[in-house]
């Protein structure tokens, strides 16, 4: 599908009818079938009620193959989750934090929420190593290698890093921990819709990530995979009634667990969330994340450089091989200026010690960012 063909799917996200939106690295455009999947769902429970339930636990399955297919994953490995806290947690509540393997490895440029939760689970006898980076942009792969030791229980990270867009180089980082016997939990959710992810090739043990970014899936269809050679030797202590193997007997006894990835499923799950998500999924789909790569470098690229050439600092890494789905740029008064553009009509967001972060999609064109940029020289001079 050649970029002109990628380009005729905007017709599917009606917000590009109304604002120059390039906000997709913060909340993917909504597409307009998203309302009928809603319609579908709505219908069911009208029309169905309680005997919607096995139609809608089949859904559910067909659509977290979707997201497999997006990260290459095998069908059947990964479960909807209602977000990616929910999801770590689960994983971390296989985990015994009482023997001697209990440090928990990652880097001070991963999603705070997550650092949150690591942080909180030194209460259950873990210990949490922070590897700092020296820049704020890039992951020192080789501090954090150094750090991983057979104490190590888990190696969380991010294939692409939240504030800088850094494309982080993982496959080293899973060889030295499975090397040492700890486990890796890779977080996906600014990779997955962006870029080729191959969790199944890398060999990653969980993978990680939601719907809220370039999967255009909106809030409450997180998801979680884990290697199937992995899976069934896992007895996650946060499972929910859709974690039992035969949940409907609702049988008052220790757990018995579901075979497969079906043991993380959870609680009731979010089934609204995720038909609504299907649509971005699909849409993803059929532009392929190959041909979404190419087309994200094609626009990022020149965003990149011409911000250099206005004296502008960017804050991502300007080899684009090295870079993800977004640029981050700092004007100087980077919150006024984001908020100036705002009120222009250019929807992009700010991080604070960052900049304002610019993230097309496949259905963005080159002029949207060509006059982004020039609205920011316009109003960084207005300013000065």
């Amino acid at each position: 599908m050649a970029h002109e063909e990628l380009l005729s799917a905007r017709a599917d996200y009606p917000i590009l009818a109304t604002s120059t939106y390039l906000v997709n690295n913060s909340l993917g455009a909504v597409h307009r079938r998203s309302a009928d999947r809603l319609q579908d769902y709505y219908t069911e429970w009208a029309t169905k009620g309680v005997v919607a339930w096995p139609h809608w636990l089949a859904e559910m399955r067909r659509i977290a193959d979707l997201v497999g297919a997006i990260i290459g994953a095998e069908p059947g490995s990964t479960v909807l989750r209602p977000d990616t806290a929910s999801a770590i947690g689960a994983v971390a509540s296989c985990i015994d934090w009482t023997g001697p393997r209990n440090r928990i490895v990652y880097s001070d440029q991963e999603w705070p929420s997550s650092h949150y939760l690591w942080t909180e689970h030194q209460r259950f006898g873990a210990e949490v190593v922070v590897v700092p980076s020296d820049d704020g942009i890039h992951l020192d792969v080789e501090r954090l290698i150094a750090a991983i030791d057979e104490r190590t229980a888990i190696v969380p990270i991010s294939l692409v890093l939240f504030r800088s867009s850094t494309l982080v180089d993982v496959r080293p980082v899973i060889e030295r921990a499975h090397e040492v016997g700890a486990l890796v939990l890779l977080d996906a959710y600014q990779a997955a819709g962006a870029l080729p992810v191959e969790v199944a090739a890398l060999g990653a043990d969980f993978c990680v990530g939601g719907s809220v970014k370039y999967l255009c899936g909106g809030p409450g269809a997180g998801w979680l995979y884990v290697r199937p050679g992995l899976v069934d030797s896992l007895r996650p202590a946060l499972v929910g009634w859709f974690g039992h193997e035969r949940p409907f007997d609702f049988a008052f006894e220790d757990v018995r667990y579901a075979p497969g990835v079906r043991r993380f499923a959870g609680g009731t799950p979010a089934v609204s969330a995720a038909y609504a998500a299907s649509a971005g999924y699909e849409g993803v789909l059929a532009a392929g994340v190959g041909r979404i790569r190419e087309r994200s470098l094609s626009l990022t690229q020149p965003l990149l450089e011409g911000a250099l050439e206005h004296g502008f600092v960017v804050r991502s890494p300007h080899d684009p091989t090295q870079r993800g789905g977004h640029v981050t740029i700092d004007p100087g008064r980077s919150e006024e200026v984001h908020d100036a553009l705002l009120e222009r009509g250019f929807i992009v967001d700010h991080r604070p010690g960052a900049g304002i972060r610019v993230g097309p999609h496949f259905y963005n064109t080159a002029e949207e960012l060509s006059s982004l940029l020039a609205a920011m020289v316009e109003i960084r001079r207005s300013l000065a």
